[in-house]
């Protein structure tokens, strides 16, 4: 790491992140040259940043209303049969008897088609169409285009709702997490994952990276 960037290993190539920027998350150049963003969080005002073995945290203290401390935790969990992925780990708590807490993971991607999948139903791929609104049980997300696929999903036991922008071979997926108030002593943590692999046997490997990611056991701390 120097300075507020780090570098994530990315199969032959980087994948960076600077803690100060977490809007943009993980920058990644594709093998044509496209630029994909993937888990960034809409925080600011980073506070502190630190390496924990293989993990790139960041503390931020906005200055507003809601009184926030959040933490971002980018973990990169390897490649594993042609598939590199990551995952974010986002909390947040307050000194306020109570507030509201919105606090989103964004991803850019390159996307000629899409596939949404539901919660508790990972084998179970749609087609996400233009003139269709994307349905609030949607976990998952599929981004399909020539050289690779893109997987972004919420952990299925976190609270979520699921935004996406779809227009000239771009896709803008926003993970809106916590959705409830935010009350003093209490510490809220939520999960989100992205995977980039072959566009060949994508529905496969999307199952194996969910089936996963939903056993894995939660972060004790952040």
């Amino acid at each position: 790491m120097s300075g507020t960037i780090a570098s994530l290993p990315l199969a032959g190539r980087q994948a960076t992140l600077d803690v100060a920027a977490a809007t943009h998350g993980l920058v990644i150049r594709t093998a044509s040259g496209e630029r994909d963003t993937l888990l960034g969080v809409d925080l600011d005002a980073v506070a502190d940043h630190w390496l924990r073995g293989a993990d790139v945290v960041a503390t931020y203290e906005p200055d507003d209303p809601r009184r926030l401390r959040s933490t971002a935790m980018w973990r990169s969990h390897g490649s594993h049969a042609g598939v590199v992925s990551w995952e974010v780990v986002v909390s947040a708590q307050t000194s306020l008897l109570e507030t509201e807490v919105a606090v989103a993971v964004r991803s850019d991607v390159a996307a000629d088609s899409l596939l949404w999948s539901p919660v508790g139903d990972a084998s179970q791929w749609r087609p996400i169409t233009a003139a269709a609104a994307l349905p609030e049980r949607a976990a998952a997300i599929l981004a399909r285009r020539a050289e690779s696929s893109c997987l972004i999903a919420v952990h299925p036991a976190d609270a979520r709702r699921i935004d996406i922008r779809h227009s000239a071979g771009r896709c803008g997926v926003t993970c809106r997490l916590f959705a409830a108030p935010l009350e003093k002593g209490v510490l809220l943590r939520s999960r989100v994952v992205a995977a980039i692999g072959p566009s060949a046997g994508d529905e496969a490997w999307a199952d194996r990276t969910l089936r996963a990611f939903a056993a894995s056991p939660p972060p004790l701390t952040t």
